[in-house]
Parts: structure tokens; sequence; C-alpha cells
């Protein structure tokens, strides 16, 4: 039940993740924010969106496949 939990949470905090980088993509598109064109802040942003996107599929494996 414990694991059942965790996963959960995990599904849940990366939802949130994903919702609030489309708010920021939305927002970028309609130029209300600026972001500067520095390719480490892409980097840092695709490592933190693959981080994100392993963490759902890990926990959608792990509670369908357990």
């Amino acid at each position: 039940m414990i694991k059942f939990i965790f996963y959960l949470s995990l599904i849940i905090l990366g939802m949130f993740a994903m919702r609030f980088g489309i708010i920021q993509i939305r927002k970028y598109k309609q130029g209300q924010t600026k972001v500067k064109k520095k390719s480490l802040e892409q980097i840092a942003f695709g490592v933190f969106f693959i981080i994100i996107l392993g963490l759902i599929i890990y926990s959608i494996n792990s509670l369908l496949f357990s």
C-alpha cells in the first residue's frame, strides 16, 4: 500500500510539473515571458523534462506491472 501511494504521488507531482511547463510555454508564445537564448538553460530544461517523464513512466510501469 505504501508503494502505491508513493508511485501515485510521483505521477501527480509529474503531472503538476508538466502543467506548469505548459503554462510557461503558453506565456512565452504570447510574449509575456522573455527567455534568454542560452544553450545551458535549454539543456537544463531538457534534462528536467526528461526526468519528469521518466518518473511518470516509472510510476505507471510499477503500478500496472508489479
